[in-house]
């Protein structure tokens, strides 16, 4: 079996950094590999809800991510492919739609 490879995109706009995205980013940094490739975005247009993140494949938002948060993301999402369904952000993924990631 291949293993999948996933992009991280961490915000690092204006209101994000001021909401602490400089330290998810290097959070994910630490769990870069040639499965997982962090990169840092401009705006995603997500103020109110920073830091945001999004995953790809299968183009899942984080918002109000901390760095505590980090470890969960890539065990749970990244490891398992299971959605980190209390940091998903309610715009792009409604509660009622959750039953099918």
């Amino acid at each position: 079996m291949v293993s999948k490879r996933w992009l991280v995109q961490v915000c690092r706009h204006r209101s994000c950094d001021r909401g602490g995205s400089a330290a998810v980013l290097a959070a994910f940094q630490q769990h870069q590999s040639p499965n997982i490739l962090v990169t840092e975005s401009d705006c995603m247009g997500q103020c109110s809800a920073g830091p945001t993140v999004k995953v790809m494949p299968g183009n899942t938002w984080y918002c109000r991510v901390t760095p505590g948060d980090v470890p969960r993301i890539v065990e749970e999402h990244l490891g398992r492919g299971e959605l980190v369904r209390d940091r998903l952000h309610p715009r792009f993924h409604p509660p009622d739609n959750l039953s099918n990631p």
